[in-house]
């Protein structure tokens, strides 16, 4: 008993390794202005999201927005934006619930990364 606790402990270390975050976040209100591609490159966080992204080959990007109708079309705007700026489609995931309602957070996670 007391070897499988440590072989868990030990595959809970590496899988915690394996793959790491670095988080970003957009606001409501600043979505809430008109869009344009260059205006969302102009965002500091889509700025640096799109960096981190481009320096980490394997990189995920993970759309973390608030429940309900709104959230939603918000997400897959986004989502069809970070595409027609270069990020392969098969490379985004939305999932629901931001944990704030005003703000939509990108999670960028990092495979292998240490």
């Amino acid at each position: 008993m007391k070897n499988s606790s440590q072989l868990v402990v030990i595959c809970t270390a590496l899988l915690v390794g394996a793959v790491q975050a670095s988080e970003y976040s957009i606001h409501a209100e600043v979505w809430a202005r008109p869009r344009s591609g260059d205006a969302l490159l102009a965002l500091p966080a889509l700025q640096e999201l799109l960096r981190d992204f481009d320096e980490n080959p394997d990189a995920t990007i993970e759309i973390r927005y608030p429940g309900g109708e709104e959230g939603v079309l918000w997400a897959q705007e986004l989502q069809d934006w970070l595409v027609a700026l270069g990020v392969p489609s098969k490379r985004v995931d939305t999932v629901v619930g931001s944990g704030v309602q005003d703000s939509i957070r990108l999670l960028l996670n990092k495979r292998g990364a240490q």
